[in-house]
């Protein structure tokens, strides 16, 4: 709207000082509409080079993410990849769902760059009980309906301005990979499986091991409910795989 404005105004400024017969109207009307004219030009100037008119909002979403690795493993396994060198930002394979499918997430849109240069995605490990992920995004609004009406002639509002997701996992029952060691371990995984002796007793030691925690944590916890006493076992058993899956990349 503002471009038929700014265009009404001129042609007012020119049909007021070339038009008007009367030298007293011609001063007012010309100097009003010229007035006019430059607010106008002032008001889209601002608009383009500050955002005049509008407002940064910001939200923020956090949900539960599940592992790239399938619901059957205890551990958890995030999956990343840096983009660039030492830029921070990764896309990361997870699954959205307990029993979804893992995919990539925060691939750059390449058809619209200007978009995904604001976006960033990066990871951490925390003393946390689920791995999730928190997107904070900044768009830019207009204040009000009037500011829209007028200033919105190239499709400005809810444009992005920032967006930083991360993904935050258990520090001791997940395992966070690169793509080389994710396959590293998977090729491992699949060598110490066709020696079934090996395998087996590499089982027993892991089953023997986590009979020896829940019963100290039972000794420890004379009063703890079977539920407890499960859960306990869960997290050592998803412990004990993830510090395994470690070693395999050392």
């Amino acid at each position: 709207m503002i471009i038929i404005v700014l265009a009404v105004f001129a042609v007012l400024t020119y049909i007021s000082w070339f038009y008007i017969k009367s030298a007293p109207t011609r001063l007012i009307m010309g100097l009003i509409s010229f007035a006019l004219l430059g607010a106008t030009v002032l008001l889209l100037t601002a608009n383009i080079k500050s955002h005049y008119g509008m407002k940064n909002v910001t939200t923020t979403t956090e949900k539960t993410i599940y592992s790239a690795g399938g619901s059957k493993s205890p551990a958890g396994m995030l999956i990343t990849q840096e983009l660039g060198t030492k830029s921070g930002n990764y896309v990361m394979i997870y699954a959205d769902s307990e029993d979804g499918k893992a995919k990539p997430h925060f691939v750059p849109n390449k058809k619209n760059m200007a978009e995904a240069i604001n976006k960033k995605a990066t990871y951490k490990t925390a003393d946390v009980d689920k791995a999730t992920v928190k997107t904070v995004t900044t768009r830019r609004e207009w204040q009000n309906d009037f500011f829209k009406w007028l200033l919105d002639f190239g499709g400005e509002g809810h444009s992005l301005v920032k967006q930083t997701s991360t993904v935050t996992v258990p520090k001791n029952t997940w395992v966070v990979l690169s793509a080389k060691q994710a396959k590293q371990v998977t090729a491992k995984q699949k060598a110490a499986g066709q020696d079934k002796a090996a395998a087996a007793a590499q089982q027993k030691q892991m089953r023997d091991a986590i009979q020896a925690k829940v019963a100290a944590y039972m000794k420890d916890n004379p009063k703890a409910s079977a539920n407890d006493v499960a859960d306990y076992s869960h997290e050592a058993t998803a412990e004990m795989t993830a510090d395994a899956m470690k070693q395999m990349i050392k």
